[in-house]
């Protein structure tokens, strides 16, 4: 009940901001994305945000509800100079070019490269502290099947569904992909063996084919 009457109250607060902003995509105007108390604000000119944001914070005052200004954030998104930090009501709203936003890496460029690079990096750290298991000849290569799946691949493709991918994004992403397969048959780069071989035994899907 008390997250039902906290979404409503979210809600009504987002709605009597939502007249001062708002971007145009298509035939579509778009206000706002709110996710549980996380929300973004959409403006076509920056110098909207300060207002916008004294606006949302003296809306929802009354609820006893405060903004976070440390996680506040204001972003340019596309063509343009970086966002500069703000200071509403003698709070400072930082300006970035990158942030992470629900899990996920937001860039001012709208390219998906340095998300995918963080979440290779972040499925590698995974990759490593499994290494017994893999290294463990007394689990079948379906076991070691399962716990990729359900450990490493959920990390790496966390997010993917939003993902622009770029030809070269793809090969990175593969190549990290055969990279893991190897590593769970305990398979060398000195045992020459081909990629299309490794394939064969994991039975794995392209991570190509899993995203579309």
């Amino acid at each position: 009940m008390a997250s039902a009457l906290f979404c409503i109250a979210i809600d009504w607060i987002l709605s009597q901001v939502a007249p001062q902003v708002g971007i145009t995509v298509g035939d579509q105007c778009f206000t706002d994305l709110a996710y549980a108390e996380d929300a973004v604000i959409f403006l076509t000119d920056e110098d909207q945000a300060a207002d916008c944001f004294s606006a949302l914070s003296n809306t929802a005052a009354p609820f006893g509800l405060r903004m976070s200004w440390t996680k506040t954030k204001v972003q340019n998104l596309g063509s343009g100079l970086p966002s500069s930090s703000l200071t509403v009501d003698g709070e400072v709203a930082e300006g970035v070019e990158e942030f992470v936003y629900l899990g996920s890496k937001q860039t001012s460029d709208g390219y998906c490269l340095p998300e995918i690079m963080r979440r290779i990096g972040l499925a590698s750290a995974v990759m490593s502290s499994l290494r017994k298991v893999w290294n463990n000849r007394q689990l079948c290569v379906d076991t070691k099947i399962h716990v990729y799946h359900g450990l490493v691949q959920s990390v790496l493709l966390y997010g993917s569904e939003t993902w622009t991918l770029l030809a070269s994004d793809i090969k990175k992403l593969e190549a990290f992909h055969l990279r893991c397969q190897r590593q769970l048959l305990c398979v060398s780069s000195r045992d020459h063996i081909t990629n299309k071989v490794i394939c064969k035994q994991t039975k794995l899907a392209s991570l190509t084919e899993l995203i579309s």
